[in-house]
Formats: C-alpha cells, sequence, structure tokens
C-alpha cells in the first residue's frame, strides 16, 4: 500500500521548521509548508529545507486575476519547489494560463476546491446554491480541462473525482483518527484513505502535535 505522506509544517520560523524535519525527515515522502510558515520566511530559508532530499509543496492557495496569478506563479521559480497550489475559483482561463507558466518552471499545480474545514453550512452563507460534492465536483472538472497535475480534496471525495477526472492526482488533508477531528469535517483514517485511492497524504497535527516521532510511527503501523 502507498504511504506517500506529506508533512503539513504549520509553523512560524525556521528553527521550529528544521528542528521538526530533522527528527522525521526520513519516514515522510514531502514536506508542505502553509501560509503561517511562508509569510513570516525568506526565500533562503525554503530554499534551506532542500537540503532534506525531500519535495517541496508550497502551499500558497494563488488567487487573483490572472495576470497577478501567472506572475505569482513565476514568482517561485528559484525556490527548488515541486508542488504549488492554486484555488480553482480562479477558473477555466486563470488555471490554463498558470498551468503554462507551472511548466515552464517545473512546478506541478494542484487545485484547491472547497477546504475540508468547509460543509453545506458554510457554502450555503457564501452564497453558494450546490451542495458541497456538486460544488467540488464542478471545480475538479475544471482541473481536469485546464490539465493540472493534480487537486487538494477531501478523503470523501477521493472516489468520485477518480471516476470523473482519473488522470488527477489526489492530495489528501482531513487525515485524521476517529476521535480527535479539530477544525477539519471531512475526513478519514490514513489508511481509510489509501483504501479510498489517495496518491498523497497530507499530515499535519497528527504528526507534529506532541512527539512528532512517536507520532509518525504509529501513523505509519496504522497503514499496516
Amino acid at each position: 500500500m502507498n504511504n506517500n505522506i506529506f508533512v503539513a509544517c504549520d509553523v512560524s520560523t525556521q528553527t521550529e521548521i528544521l528542528e521538526l524535519l530533522s527528527k522525521i525527515h526520513n519516514k515522510i515522502s514531502g514536506i508542505k509548508i502553509g501560509l503561517q510558515y511562508i509569510t513570516q520566511s525568506s526565500p533562503e530559508e525554503i530554499k534551506e529545507l532542500g537540503k532534506f532530499k525531500k519535495p517541496i509543496f508550497y502551499d500558497g492557495k494563488f488567487f487573483d486575476i490572472k495576470n497577478t496569478l501567472v506572475e505569482s506563479i513565476k514568482s517561485l521559480k528559484n525556490l527548488n519547489i515541486e508542488y504549488a497550489t492554486v484555488h480553482l475559483l480562479n477558473g477555466l482561463d486563470s488555471l490554463k494560463a498558470a498551468n503554462e507558466a507551472a511548466k515552464n518552471i517545473n512546478v506541478k499545480l494542484l487545485g484547491v476546491s472547497i477546504l475540508t474545514s468547509f460543509s453545506n453550512k458554510e457554502l450555503k452563507q457564501l452564497g453558494f446554491k450546490d451542495q458541497l460534492d456538486d460544488q467540488v465536483l464542478r471545480l475538479i472538472k475544471l482541473a481536469d480541462e485546464a490539465k493540472l497535475y493534480g487537486v487538494i480534496c477531501s478523503p470523501l471525495e477521493i472516489k468520485k473525482i477518480k471516476n470523473i477526472a482519473p488522470s488527477l492526482k489526489c492530495f489528501t488533508p482531513g487525515i485524521r483518527n476517529s476521535e480527535i477531528k479539530n477544525d477539519q469535517k471531512r475526513t478519514m483514517s490514513a489508511k481509510e484513505a489509501l483504501k479510498a485511492g489517495s496518491d498523497c497524504l497530507i499530515v499535519g497535527r497528527p504528526i507534529t502535535k506532541g512527539d512528532p516521532q512517536k507520532n509518525i510511527q504509529k501513523l505509519l503501523e496504522s497503514l499496516n
């Protein structure tokens, strides 16, 4: 069974991220850096993470007008990252342009549909008329048409996505034990998500909160 695990490094300083990765880098497949870290880090600090010899996933969730979106993607050129995220709500034309820019700098784009902390209630509050599943699939079709490398999706949506867009890779947050969900609402265990067809698990607090070495070992054992 695939155990492709990216650790979500939701920390604020270079010291914290280096300390975390030094403990677990030999048991993970990749490093995801998000807004908490990105907004406080220099390009040199991001590039320093390359010493762990793992692919870096830049979770910036870009969402803007087409020109700004494309130029933002281009700005990632020298960071030595492998993946970056864009919101699928950017629309098809912008997604195609961003994907072309990403290919030119050897970055694989992943589309964000609806955050895994959202439920139908939040969608309705924002004025969306579709149910959550329908809205997700509508956006996934855009990702497929724009020929993105993959999408960020709840583990509950993997099978439907693979049915309509089998070429898209599914990167899956919302990995939780059944008893602890934090602010995630659409969750599965790691083993369940891989069985459903996830290509890559994105795991944050279940690894990083407490003892990361014990947590990652427990997670790996749960996959057997």
